[in-house]
């Protein structure tokens, strides 16, 4: 596959999730697929959800149509995997569903991704790699998850981090992975027009787990080999890095609040933002610059000398300890008394 082919499935994608999310705006209402205000929440008015139905729509046709991609098994074994965590959005956001069916269907789909002969490999132990395997997907799939907490904060995210995989994966020749990145990247962009600044449509679980799933499965397919073993392990962790950032942040303030990890709550780093002053708009932006800063130090380190990429990777991860120990120190009790600081 030339580069003309791979924007071409880009475009695509692009263009069924525009067209198509106002449609499903109405069949969401219609069907009574909304998200309805709370105290908690920014929206008056119940919203339609469903917007990741578009987005799964325009990832999968924009596929078919390039007989050289799906054509590879673990391809196949993605769009599978993402259209099980579809079905478990679609029911998640008209009914809810218990937290343990929801991972049991991660871990399904995880399974038919290593079952394609996908899995992490700098791990020289076959069975624990396996492991690794099924944490970084689940894990993923559920940063992603959480991080669906602003209009177009997930969908952004994941963009952002489709496109950078789809530029390294392409700069090292593989083709095939970077048609699967921008067919991504080309899904959620052309949804996130109706999610933000204001949104008209929410993506729901139907969208932010098909997106998390997807991208913890690029990381894995996509042979990011640098010069040493730590930069090429840090290139899919710093494209998703920021998704990595605030679960790890979530998690040890809970612990050290002596909070379940796995409840509910307004302590993302998203909402620590909100709480030191900035409005939800530059919040949503200030995440994708920073996306796009560890990104590009990604996109550096796999095409440096270590030497070079060494220093990159330490500067790059003491700026985002820094943050976290700022974000860290914001009193996530304000949220009471700070109302309308947070999108849902």
């Amino acid at each position: 596959m030339n580069y003309i082919q791979i924007l071409d499935v880009f475009f695509i994608a692009g263009f069924i999730a525009y067209l198509l999310t106002p449609f499903i705006r109405t069949v969401a209402t219609k069907f009574g697929y909304l998200d309805h205000p709370q105290d908690n929440k920014v929206h008056a008015h119940p919203m339609p959800l469903l917007g990741g139905v578009s987005i799964f729509a325009a990832f999968a046709i924009s596929l078919l149509t390039k007989e050289a991609v799906i054509a590879l098994p673990p391809v196949r074994a993605i769009l599978i995997g993402a259209l099980i965590l579809f079905i478990i959005g679609l029911i998640d956001d008209k009914m809810g569903m218990m937290p343990n069916f929801k991972l049991l269907g991660q871990f399904l789909a995880a399974m038919i991704i290593i079952k394609s002969g996908l899995r992490i490999e700098f791990v020289n132990n076959y069975y624990l790699s396996i492991v690794i395997t099924y944490i970084w997907i689940i894990g993923i799939t559920n940063a992603l998850n959480l991080l669906d907490n602003m209009n177009g904060l997930s969908a952004g995210i994941a963009a952002i981090a489709a496109v950078f995989f789809g530029i390294i994966s392409y700069l090292n020749g593989q083709h095939e992975v970077s048609a699967v990145a921008f067919a991504l990247a080309g899904g959620a962009l052309g949804f996130i027009k109706y999610n933000f600044p204001k949104a008209s449509i929410f993506m729901g679980d139907t969208g932010s787990l098909v997106l998390g799933y997807v991208l913890s499965a690029i990381a894995i397919m996509g042979n990011w080999k640098t010069y040493i073993l730590t930069t090429s392990i840090m290139v899919p962790i710093l494209v998703l890095g920021y998704p990595i950032f605030d679960t790890t942040l979530v998690s040890v303030m809970r612990i050290l609040e002596r909070r379940s990890i796995f409840q509910g709550g307004k302590d993302h780093s998203s909402h620590r933002l909100a709480l030191i002053g900035f409005k939800r708009f530059k919040t949503v932006l200030i995440i994708y610059a920073i996306c796009i800063f560890l990104g590009l130090m990604a996109l550096a380190i796999s095409n440096v000398h270590w030497r070079i990429g060494i220093p990159l990777l330490v500067a790059t991860v003491v700026i985002m300890l820094l943050l976290g120990v700022r974000l860290s120190l914001v009193d996530t009790k304000r949220y009471g008394r700070k109302k309308g600081a947070y999108e849902n």
